[in-house]
């Protein structure tokens, strides 16, 4: 759909929901920041702890130490003891954004999870290093600003061009506008404020995200304003939990709709015959014992024996089984179609892979149920675009070549050239077009690409994945299904697996997309070397093998034609060519970080094949354009200022013991303090192996469990802060004659609040239902958290004792000679005390 040509039937309820926040940064100056302000005081330590720890896993930071790049910022300023102030700092500020994204962090509230005035600078420090990373501040959210009033005197700012309109160019664009606004007073003097522009080639924004609207409309079951639509590339977002950044757009700032997959699928024969689960169970345990096996395997194989492959490795482990057990042809079919499941992962046949490298991001998939977005995820690119404000984003701009500086050390800057005939000036440019463009060469650059940027984009593949729609007017399969297997017949002997390999993939999974389109839909994918088939066979064909194979697997009902289909042709998109990356068989994981890397000081890469964490996922394209971001912020604002001291020390003891203050700090180099540093750092270190042996003994201690929503109203207010908003923006434009005037937040709620009590009772009698069955859904969560609770408890309690008994801290002989000269020093306070009239007989222990 092209930007300029949208419906207008779309209401502006399908428009993502921001709230404003007060610019509270340059209300308050450093002196008015108060320690401990944001940590609440009615949670215990330990559930405050507690809560921090899960902020950071769901940031994709170590809650107990630092990442690489705080390491390399913090190593040189803080040591071991203070290493766990920032820690605890950190987390706690990301605790305040993981528990609220839709409003923004300040430097205040940040400064506030400090327990010290002494540790306002790590709170500074760890509040840059969150918000430049893309852990914090990050989204379609309003930012606080910290632009100078007189920047508009400026000469022209630099101006940084996004090629791409993908999640990582619109996720790099939004983050840089973000960035520059929050940091505004760090920009070089004399400079105004940065320019982001992005450029598109298609007429639509989203890359390889394209919820195409259906033909009909009629009938169709979504929430109000949302249009039956396919998705026709990237669909299933693969978990919402630990650390994936799209939870904070979908769930926490866009508020978007979605259906959770459940894990109910069912397996179809080639004849249309339900497969034995019991079968199905036994083969895919030798599936995954031959995926064991191949990496430990003596005998690589490939085309190339300097580069094997997975899938030649991985025949040759199950010939071998064959010659040992009885593999009958059925097995055969449901080792293939655990084959094709593997193809569609990587987007490719499993013989390109490479065998040493094809997993290399393994143990990096979130938790928590799969989803799809109800009406299509370019709901998702479209909020980034649109959402506090719109970004700069010229459609129908394809890029033909690239003139740029190559010199690292020099400022040289780039003149885009577009085929419509346009030429751009940029000091920066951020390349996010997908890998196949990239092998395709057809965007030029002068000079061409050093060698080892070339080299890595040879090396990695860059693989397909096709889908056949199919639109009906009636469900004739289990709506409650939400994928259907079907195993494939041979092209040869039935006993020989590579009998199999081409059509293993065709129709091999169907997916029910009826909940999130809106219409009875399936989309059937097409994997491996189907895909490639698919760029050369007629609608007609496909449609007519998918309607005979869904006749077999639902014999029982008539099969009709679909009403509508769609047939996707990935490889023949000019601006895709294809559909994610893969480990090719001369490729390895390095590569992506090379991918990654810019080139000289004007040009920048983003994408899912710049992404070794997260490769071929769309929350990896997005990760990938905050990462392009910071590198490029950090290039006009300059690095992180880290002061010296980072943490000042504790005020000295200055006269005697007999003072009036009857002060009992110390000074901080006597024996006392040392020795209880010494002890301190040993305990800690203690505790903290401890808790690592609880947990993987035990399992992380059971979090409490979400509450749903059980107030009608904040349901309510949550479906229509946004139409309320416009409604309010109007009347204050028009009462203060102010084009840019805005209603204050709390004029909207009070809005909101009229509009909820003038509402009829059938408009809020939905959320009043809602309320009572989440209210009856939190009781069983939280009776069910309880129960596992205090099993962990109990079990933790023992397993301490235990690893106690069995492991006993043991002080060092540096400590033990430490505390006796400490005792002895205590004494001789105590002495000095009681020879001046003054005796305290709870004097701290060192």
């Amino acid at each position: 759909m092209d930007l300029d040509s949208a419906p207008a039937s779309a209401k502006p309820s399908s428009t993502p929901t921001v709230r404003t926040v007060p610019d509270r940064t340059l209300i308050k100056g450093r002196a008015d920041f108060r320690p401990k302000t944001a940590i609440p005081q009615d949670l215990t330590a330990e559930e405050y702890a507690r809560q921090c720890v899960q902020a950071a896993i769901a940031s994709r930071l170590p809650p107990h130490a630092l990442h690489p790049n705080e390491y390399s910022l913090l190593k040189d300023h803080i040591n071991h003891l203070q290493v766990t102030t920032y820690i605890h700092i950190r987390n706690g500020i990301l605790r305040l954004w993981q528990r609220n994204p839709l409003v923004s962090v300040t430097r205040e509230e940040a400064a506030g999870c400090a327990k010290d005035y002494r540790f306002f600078d790590v709170a500074e420090v760890a509040y840059e290093v969150l918000v430049r990373g893309g852990y914090i501040n990050f989204g379609c959210v309003e930012v606080p600003s910290t632009i100078p009033a007189n920047l508009g005197n400026a000469k022209r700012g630099k101006t940084i061009v996004v090629i791409g309109a993908g999640m990582s160019g619109l996720g790099c664009a939004r983050q840089l506008e973000g960035l520059f606004t929050q940091f505004g007073d760090r920009l070089p003097a004399g400079e105004g404020m940065p320019k982001v522009i992005v450029l598109e080639a298609r007429g639509r924004l989203g890359g390889r995200i394209y919820s195409h609207p259906l033909k009909s409309q009629a009938g169709v079951n979504l929430p109000e304003g949302k249009r039956a639509t396919a998705d026709l590339g990237a669909q299933v977002i693969t978990g919402f939990d630990n650390g994936n950044p799209l939870g904070v757009l979908i769930r926490g700032q866009l508020a978007l709709h979605y259906h959770s997959l459940k894990d109910n699928s069912s397996l179809y024969d080639s004849d249309g015959t339900l497969a034995p689960k019991d079968r199905d169970m036994l083969v895919e345990r030798l599936y995954n014992d031959i995926l064991d096996r191949e990496t430990i395997i003596l005998e690589p194989h490939g085309s190339d024996s300097r580069h094997p492959t997975l899938g030649k490795t991985m025949d040759s482990v199950l010939r071998q089984y064959q010659d040992i057990i009885d593999i009958a042809p059925r097995d055969l079919r449901l080792i293939n179609w655990h084959y094709a499941n593997l193809e569609y992962a990587n987007a490719a046949n499993v013989d390109l892979l490479s065998l040493g490298h094809w997993d290399q991001d393994d143990g990096n998939d979130f938790s928590g149920a799969h989803a799809m977005l109800l009406g299509g995820y370019t709901q998702l690119p479209r909020g980034l675009w649109l959402s506090p404000r719109k970004l700069d984003l010229r459609t129908r701009h394809v890029v033909k070549k690239i003139s740029y500086n190559s010199s690292k050390g020099v400022e040289g800057g780039a003149r885009i050239q577009c085929e419509n005939g346009e030429t751009l000036s940029a000091d920066k440019v951020v390349i996010t077009v997908p890998l196949g463009v990239l092998k395709a060469e057809t965007v030029t650059f002068e000079p061409p690409l050093p060698e080892w940027k070339s080299g890595a984009i040879e090396r990695l593949g860059y693989g397909l994945l096709n889908k056949v729609i199919l639109v009906y007017d009636v469900p004739f399969w289990d709506v409650e299904n939400d994928m259907v297997g079907l195993l494939r017949d041979p092209l040869g002997d039935p006993t020989i697996q590579e009998s199999y390999e081409s059509n293993r993939g065709r129709f091999y999974m169907f997916w029910n997309c009826t909940k999130a389109s809106g219409k009875p839909t399936l989309v059937a994918l097409m994997a491996g070397d189907a895909a490639t088939q698919t760029e050369l066979e007629s609608d007609d064909t496909l449609i007519n093998e998918a309607t005979t194979a869904l006749s077999k697997m639902y014999s029982d009902k008539p099969v009709p034609l679909p009403t509508e289909t769609i047939v996707t042709r990935w490889q023949k998109d000019p601006y895709s060519r294809g559909s994610y990356s893969f480990v090719g068989s001369e490729a390895t994981a390095d590569d992506y970080d090379i991918m990654a890397k810019p080139v000289g000081n004007s040009l920048y890469f983003a994408g899912e094949a710049s992404c070794r964490a997260y490769p071929a996922t769309v929350h990896g394209a997005y990760i990938s354009g905050l990462q392009a971001a910071s590198e490029i912020a950090g290039s006009i604002l300059g690095p992180i200022q880290v002061p010296s001291p980072l943490i000042p020390p504790k005020p000295k003891f200055q006269g005697s013991y007999s003072s009036l203050s009857g002060s009992k700090r110390k000074a901080e180099d006597s024996v006392i303090e040392k020795a209880r540093e010494l002890k301190s750092a040993r305990l800690e270190v203690y505790e903290e192996q401890l808790k690592q042996a609880l947990v993987k003994a035990l399992g992380e201690r059971p979090t409490k469990p979400g509450r749903s929503g059980a107030n009608p109203f904040l349901l309510y207010q949550k479906d229509h802060w946004f139409i309320c908003k416009a409604k309010c923006d109007e009347a204050r434009r028009k009462a203060t004659n102010n084009p840019e005037a805005k209603a204050t937040r709390n004029e909207v709620r009070a809005a909101l609040g009229q509009m909820w009590r003038d509402a009829p009772e059938d408009e809020k009698r939905p959320y009043l239902n809602e309320t009572e069955n989440n209210k009856r859904s939190n009781a069983a969560s939280v009776t069910e958290f309880k129960r596992k609770l205090a099993e962990w408890d109990k079990a933790a309690v023992k397993f301490r004792k235990e690893w106690k008994e069995a492991n006993p801290s043991v002080p060092s002989e540096d400590e033990v000679l430490l505390a006796r000269q400490a005792e002895l020093e205590i004494a001789e306070i105590k002495r000095s005390r009681k020879l001046n009239g003054f005796i305290d007989s709870d004097d701290e222990g060192y």
